[in-house]
């Protein structure tokens, strides 16, 4: 009978002990793997809010992330490439707040999507946002 008693609690402390290097440790599931959010921003000809095909991204506008909301002090602002594109990278899992500034889209544009967009990131994910649409110059 005692042998039953004994075993139970030296049964449990061996779970734990090969359970903690894994999930606390670094193996799998981290909790704090940084992750990315990537998106675009592109020329929405027919102002659908649509990303179609043959509507190319906009070079050179300034995208920001913050923390708390679209405004304030921006955690890092990027500019996007040659097609439209943007990428936050090594971020730590969290909510964030990625904001499209006007002042850098030229203007005569006007957006035909949110031009904020808040999103979760989970740890080692990378979260592609929808596209971001602007008119055409004087549209």
């Amino acid at each position: 009978m005692r042998r039953l008693k004994l075993a139970a609690p030296l049964l449990l402390i061996t779970l734990v002990a090969f359970a903690l290097p894994t999930a606390v440790l670094g193996g799998e599931g981290k909790t704090n793997e940084p992750g990315s959010i990537t998106g675009n921003v592109y020329c929405d000809k027919d102002k659908n809010g649509v990303c179609d095909c043959e509507e190319g991204g906009i070079k050179d506008v300034q995208v920001k992330i913050f923390t708390e909301h679209c405004g304030g002090t921006a955690l890092q602002a990027i500019a996007t490439d040659e097609k439209g594109n943007f990428a936050f990278e090594s971020f730590e899992p969290g909510t964030y707040y990625v904001l499209v500034d006007l002042v850098y889209v030229c203007g005569g544009r006007v957006p035909t999507t949110k031009n904020c967009r808040q999103v979760t990131l989970a740890a080692g994910e990378t979260v592609t946002l929808p596209a971001f649409g602007y008119s055409e110059f004087g549209q």
